[in-house]
């Protein structure tokens, strides 16, 4: 016996030559020049010709009036916050403001470099030189050492209570 999956009234079937076709179709398509752009966008196409403006001596307000008058409509602070973060992704400095780690060859470089050093001889009247003092484990206190020197002592006031129960049947002592 042959069981059929039940579809609902409004589905529509599609031919596999069908899609075959449409596929073909879409993938022939030349493409469309763009024609509307977001503010940034269009900002950041215009960001050289932005940039001689301000070179010539034009201001940010200035240079927004321009811009409206060309059915551009900018505030000044988001064609300055528009400009920065072109000039941003454009020097590739966006986002990387982490320190590199050294890698192996930097680090032997660092351990020749102060193997070539002249070590310092100790002091002539017979004294050893001073070794670095070793730091020990870091603690967790999240208190600097000053603020716990200047902060005042807290005087605290004792005040009395009435016995009463809890709800064990306890007394509380004053």
């Amino acid at each position: 016996m042959t069981t059929t999956k039940k579809r609902l009234p409004g589905t529509v079937l599609v031919q596999q030559e069908s899609i075959e076709q449409a596929t073909s179709l879409l993938e022939q398509l030349p493409e469309k020049p763009k024609e509307v752009w977001s503010l940034r966008e269009a900002i950041d196409l215009l960001q050289d010709s932005i940039s001689t403006a301000l070179d010539r001596g034009y201001s940010h307000e200035e240079i927004a009036a321009l811009l409206a008058d060309k059915n551009i409509k900018i505030s000044v602070s988001s064609l300055k916050r528009y400009l920065a973060s072109t000039k941003k992704d454009k020097s590739g400095t966006a986002g990387k403001t982490r320190r590199r780690r050294s890698t192996a060859v930097q680090k032997k470089a660092v351990t020749e470099a102060a193997a070539a050093l002249p070590e310092v001889e100790p002091a002539a009247s017979g004294e050893p030189a001073a070794t670095p003092k070793k730091r020990g484990p870091r603690t967790s206190s999240t208190r600097s050492s000053t603020a716990a020197k200047t902060k005042s002592p807290r005087t605290s006031t004792k005040t009395k209570t009435t016995s009463t129960t809890s709800t064990r049947g306890r007394k509380k002592q004053a």
